[in-house]
Parts: C-alpha cells; sequence; structure tokens
C-alpha cells in the first residue's frame, strides 16, 4: 500500500479503463496527461517508484501485490446459495436475522465477502488511505463473485450479470469527493464495466454531506430516504447497482427507490463487503 501518486482534478476526465487493467495500472489527469503505465516513460515511472516506496499488500502490508494471496485466501467468501437475497448477509436464504425480510426496492442483493479482517483494511486503504490502485482488484473480486453466484445458484442470482443493461454505482457525497479526491466508486464501477463489458451508466446523484459509518439502521434509513436523484434516463432498463460495504442495507435500498421511481425495470445489488455480526 502506498499513498496515491498523483491527484485526479475530477473523475470526470478520466478516460474510461481497459478491461486488461490489472494489478500497477494507475491513471493520473492532475497534470493534465493520461499515464497509463502501458509506455517507455510510464514504465520508467513506475520503476523508479517501486524502488522509492515498494507496493505493499493492503491487508497485511507484505511487498509485492496490492492484495497477497494469504489474506485473499483468507477472505470470508459468501456463499450465494445461503446468504440473504434482500440484503446480502452471509446467512438467511430462509429467515434473515440483519433484515427480517424488511421492504427493499432491490430485487436481489449479493457481497463477495464479509467486512472483516483483510478486508476491512482493504477498504480503509483505499477509501481513506487513497491507494487508488486497488479499485481494479476490488471489482475483480466483485465479479468473481457474482460469476460464481450465477454458476452456483443460478435459481437465486441467475442473469445477474449477463441479464444487466447498464453498472451503476452508488456515488459518493460532494463533501467525500473533496476529501478523497477521487469517487472511490465510480474507479470500481470502470474497472468491472470493463471486464464485464456491461455499460456503466453514471445516473445518480447523491444530495447531503454525512458519513453514515457510525449510523444505526434506523438512522441510515432515515438519512438516505430521498438522497439519490437520477439523472440520467434508465426507463425500461435492468441495472446493475454497485457498492463498496453494505452494513444495513439502506444505501443500496435508497438509490435502488430512486432507480425504480425513475423507471428502472429491475434493481439488482452487488458490493465488495457485507457488515455481519
Amino acid at each position: 500500500m502506498r499513498a496515491p501518486r498523483f491527484q485526479a482534478a475530477s473523475t470526470s476526465d478520466v478516460e474510461p479503463l481497459p478491461a486488461s487493467a490489472g494489478r500497477g495500472f494507475f491513471t493520473s489527469v492532475g497534470n493534465g496527461a493520461e499515464k497509463t503505465g502501458r509506455g517507455s516513460v510510464g514504465a520508467l515511472i513506475e520503476a523508479a517508484l517501486e524502488l522509492i516506496s515498494p507496493t505493499r499488500c493492503a491487508g497485511c502490508e507484505r511487498p509485492g501485490e496490492l492484495i497477497c494471496s494469504a489474506c485473499e485466501n483468507s477472505m470470508q467468501f459468501i456463499d450465494p446459495a445461503r446468504c440473504c437475497l434482500h440484503c446480502g448477509a452471509p446467512f438467511g436464504a430462509m429467515v434473515c436475522t440483519e433484515c427480517a425480510g424488511a421492504k427493499t426496492d432491490l430485487d436481489r442483493c449479493l457481497a463477495a465477502a464479509v467486512f472483516d479482517g483483510p478486508v476491512g483494511r482493504i477498504v480503509r486503504a483505499y477509501k481513506d488511505g487513497g491507494e487508488r490502485r486497488l479499485a481494479a482488484e476490488i471489482a475483480r473480486i466483485m465479479l468473481s463473485a457474482a460469476v460464481r453466484a450465477q454458476r452456483e445458484a443460478p435459481g437465486r442470482y441467475g442473469g445477474l450479470l449477463v441479464r444487466a443493461d447498464a453498472v451503476v454505482f452508488v456515488p459518493a457525497t460532494a463533501a467525500a469527493f473533496r476529501r478523497r479526491g477521487f469517487d472511490h466508486m465510480e474507479l470500481i464501477a470502470r474497472h468491472l464495466g470493463g471486464r464485464s463489458d456491461i455499460p456503466l451508466l453514471d445516473a445518480l446523484v447523491k444530495h447531503g454531506s454525512s458519513d453514515q459509518r457510525e449510523l444505526g439502521r434506523a438512522d441510515r434509513l432515515a438519512e438516505a430516504l430521498g438522497a439519490y436523484e437520477v439523472v440520467l434516463p434508465v426507463r425500461g432498463k435492468r441495472i446493475l447497482l454497485i457498492d463498496d460495504v453494505i452494513t444495513t442495507g439502506a444505501t443500496m435500498s435508497a438509490a435502488a427507490s430512486a432507480l425504480r421511481a425513475a423507471g428502472a425495470s429491475r434493481v439488482d445489488g452487488l458490493a465488495f463487503a457485507r457488515v455481519w455480526g
């Protein structure tokens, strides 16, 4: 893990990322030029930065990779056949103690892993530490979870990816964007869309500026109510809505509600992690 090398002035300036982008790929618009690491100059810069500050695992700080195999193997991946279809909790296929079947505008919800151990450290390194290269790794793990769910639980998650018309991400607030200098979910969405060949639709705007991480379920529901505005046409579209972490499901549900009100025919949710326990 290392601090961001360049500061982006605006995520709207970032060009779509190629599906092949993986470890070591980075994009900068801070100086008005895109640096993809593919050219000789980019390779030299990358090599020099690796000498000065080697890449380390965001989960354990071992040098070499952004997410090492030991940390990835220790993640608690959620079983798509046993999880709650409504809120993504690891258990709840029959009775969910997390959401208790509360009404939601999500048609289905899936999270890749439990928010614990290396997963939590990876999220913090990405969002709060500014390690933007983790976007590609998080997208890869989310996509793998969705592919697995389609294959292993087709009765529950069939068509999660292959029938989606667009990827829509839960946007950051203006205050969070100013604090971080980038929209963390937009970068993940660009990678996920590129790898899956599902078009990216930047359809949501979030109003308000509060940080919901310390709020309980009731407060999150109240805070999220009416927080999202749909700014692009979604009528008749099947949406894959993505976020990094599901805590209570309030954010996903509120965003899905706005999309359904704007005419989306269905909204499925996909997240990197689910808080549980």
